[in-house]
């Protein structure tokens, strides 16, 4: 009797930790970014300007190295942003993973106090606003903020119109932003 009860136990307890093995391959593991770079080409030009922050430790750690945006009045540009994790040795930029989860990524750009318009944003494969590029409007002299914030929205939460609350937030960076 004690055979069948130390049996049942160890077929028990196998079924236990087969069943709760952790999976290699689970979808959307959370990445670490430590640096975002918003780089803007004025139309019409080819010289790219590049502005970063950048949190190589992580949060909690030193503080960000984060530059000021700095834009000429009355031009458009284009930006594209660039999302890189270089905790690592060789940096892991995960841009393009972020592209192709697109339909669970939202980006979120808030001016403030600052004469910039965030228009033309990408789409995700469903059409919906994913935005890693855009087109950058300067008006008149301003100095103020610009929020950036890429949202995670899996399960299908994503829909046009989404408020930035909405998901989780993957990273979120202010810049200093002014217009000359």
């Amino acid at each position: 009797m004690k055979y069948m009860q130390l049996f049942a136990l160890v077929v028990i307890a196998g079924a236990v930790l087969v069943g709760c093995k952790k999976k290699k391959n689970d979808a959307n593991e959370e990445e670490l970014i430590t640096t975002v770079k918003v780089i803007l080409t004025e139309v019409g030009t080819t010289t790219p300007l590049t502005f970063t922050w950048k949190d190589v430790d992580g949060p909690g750690g030193n503080a960000p190295e984060i530059d000021q945006i700095s834009l000429m009045a009355g031009k458009t540009y284009n930006c594209q942003l660039q999302f890189l994790d270089e905790s690592k040795t060789p940096a892991e930029d995960i841009t393009a993973e972020i592209v192709a989860e697109g339909i669970e990524h939202q980006i979120y750009y808030q001016p403030s106090g600052v004469n910039i318009t965030v228009s033309g944003l990408n789409n995700d494969t469903g059409g919906l606003p994913l935005g890693t590029t855009s087109t950058w409007t300067t008006t008149t002299n301003s100095t103020g903020t610009l929020k950036l914030t890429l949202k995670h929205k899996p399960d299908g939460i994503k829909a046009a119109g989404d408020p930035v609350t909405k998901g989780e937030t993957d990273v979120e960076v202010t810049f200093a932003a002014r217009v000359l």
